[in-house]
């Protein structure tokens, strides 16, 4: 799993993509408006990911009077050297279902 990554993702009507680095059990990437940052496990074809959201650049969302917060989430799914799917909730939402799909980039 480790390498470079392309996600595309969708949370409730949201969508979007962005990019993901991991490596060594480290998770960092982002996309236009936020930034992503966790940790990765990999058992077999079973992927599991924490990860901590936050909108960027942080001084823009507060100038245009945005409410986003930082939010993390634990995702679970599954993998193959060249594709994941991993699905997930924010914490404190289990109603806002986060689907990623990812494509391997390098």
């Amino acid at each position: 799993m480790e390498g470079l990554w392309i996600a595309n993702f969708t949370a409730g009507p949201a969508h979007g993509s962005g990019i993901l680095v991991l490596r060594s059990g480290e998770l960092i990437g982002g996309d236009p408006g936020h930034t992503y940052k966790g940790s990765w496990q990999e058992d077999g074809p079973s992927l599991n990911a924490r990860v901590r959201v936050e909108p960027w650049p942080p001084e823009e969302a507060k100038q245009a009077d945005i409410t986003e917060e930082p939010f993390g989430m634990t995702l679970t799914g599954s993998c193959t050297d060249k594709t994941a799917t991993l699905y997930g909730h924010p914490d404190g939402k289990p109603d806002l279902l986060i689907t990623v799909e990812m494509k391997r980039a390098a």
